[in-house]
C-alpha cells in the first residue's frame, strides 16, 4: 500500500509539469511562429545630400576674384610696397646712400607670403615685380659696407650697378601691375605711390 501511495505522488507531480509549463527551447520555437508583433516602420531610405546652391558651384569671375582679393587686404599690400619702392627709388635718384633695406625686405617678404593674386597673368606680373625688388635690393646691400662689400672695389661697383638696374625693373613691374589692374579690372589704390610729394 505504500508503494501504491508513492506512485501515485509521483504521477501527480508529472501531472502537474506537463500541465504548467513548457520546455524553455518550446516556448521559443512558439513565440518565432506565433503572431507576429506589429510590424517596425521601414526606415526610408536617406534623400542624397543636396547640391551645392548655384552661387557655390559657379566659380567666380576674374574681375569678382580680383577684386575680392584687392578689398580685402591686397590693395595693402599693393600700397605698402609701392610706397617703400617709390621712397627707395626717390633717395637713390637724389644720390642719398642707401645701405639700409630693412624697411623694404620685411615689406616685400609679407607681400610674397601673403595670399596670391587670383589671377595668372597679374600674379605673375606681381610675383616677378617683387623678386626684382628683392633680389636688387639685396645685390647694393651685399655690395655695400653695411654688407661688408666695399664700394671702391670694381666688382662691388659693380654689383651695385646691377642691383639698382634691377631694383629699377620691379618699379617699372610694379607700374606696370597697377596700370593693368586698372585697365583690366577696374581697381585704381587709394593714393598714388609714385606721386611726387612736393
Amino acid at each position: 500500500m505504500w508503494c501504491a501511495a508513492l506512485l501515485c505522488a509521483g504521477l501527480a507531480v508529472l501531472s502537474a509539469c506537463s500541465d504548467g509549463g513548457e520546455p524553455a527551447g518550446a516556448a521559443e520555437s512558439a513565440a518565432s511562429t506565433g503572431t507576429p508583433s506589429a510590424p517596425q516602420p521601414t526606415p526610408t531610405p536617406s534623400s542624397s545630400p543636396p547640391s551645392a546652391s548655384p552661387s557655390a558651384s559657379v566659380s567666380l569671375s576674374p574681375r569678382a576674384a580680383v577684386t575680392g582679393w584687392f578689398t580685402s587686404g591686397g590693395e595693402d599690400q599693393l600700397v605698402d610696397v609701392m610706397g617703400v619702392a617709390a621712397d627707395v627709388q626717390a633717395r637713390h635718384e637724389r644720390d642719398a646712400l642707401i645701405i639700409d633695406f630693412t624697411g623694404l625686405f620685411d615689406t616685400v617678404h609679407a607681400a610674397q607670403k601673403y595670399a596670391p593674386i587670383p589671377d595668372r597673368a597679374t600674379q605673375t606680373a606681381w610675383k616677378t615685380a617683387l623678386q626684382h625688388l628683392s633680389s636688387g635690393a639685396g645685390d647694393v646691400y651685399n655690395a655695400s659696407a653695411l654688407g661688408r662689400g666695399t664700394e671702391d672695389d670694381p666688382k662691388s661697383r659693380e654689383q651695385i650697378d646691377h642691383g639698382w638696374k634691377e631694383f629699377d625693373e620691379g618699379v617699372k613691374g610694379l607700374k606696370a601691375l597697377q596700370t593693368r589692374l586698372h585697365r583690366q579690372f577696374g581697381l585704381d589704390l587709394r593714393t598714388d605711390p609714385w606721386a611726387d610729394p612736393t
